[in-house]
């Protein structure tokens, strides 16, 4: 008996120990927690929202990222536009199957004023493969600073 107790201690705990943070989220629950991160210029956690590999389409040219060790944002770029941080102004989730999803992010960029310099809407597929939802592909009209390679 203390066996097997001992035994489900250690699933539980390794289990616990495994939990992945995007474990549970809706799209839309990931997309406030990627932008969130974003805000936070926490790199490790965007290299694990991201799906790897993966694509963006911004400004018409395809870019494809490969390589998770390739920093997925480029903040000091990003900084140059005078970006302090980004604010959500609406998700709409436009479809979502068990796999995969396809969701409308509508963010602002403010500088240290807290003034409001660019406003864009991006499409993002996303995928659930891994057994919790990723970034696969972005579609962006407009020019997006420090989302380039």
């Amino acid at each position: 008996m203390k066996k097997l107790i001992s035994t489900l201690c250690f699933f539980l705990m390794t289990s616990i120990a495994m939990a992945h943070p995007q474990d549970g989220m809706t799209p839309e629950q990931l997309m406030q927690h990627y932008v969130k991160m974003f805000n936070e210029e926490n790199l490790p956690a965007l290299q694990e929202i991201y799906h790897f590999p993966h694509v963006r389409l911004v400004s018409g040219k395809l870019i494809s990222f490969d390589d998770k060790t390739v920093p997925v944002v480029d903040f000091a770029s990003l900084k140059k536009t005078g970006w302090t941080h980004s604010k959500l102004n609406s998700v709409k989730v436009l479809a979502e199957g068990a796999n995969s999803a396809m969701v409308e992010l509508d963010f602002s960029r403010f500088d240290k004023d807290d003034k409001e310099f660019y406003r864009s809407v991006g499409y993002y597929v996303l995928t659930k493969n891994l057994g919790y939802w990723q970034i696969l592909s972005l579609n962006n009209i407009g020019n997006v600073a420090g989302m380039t390679k």
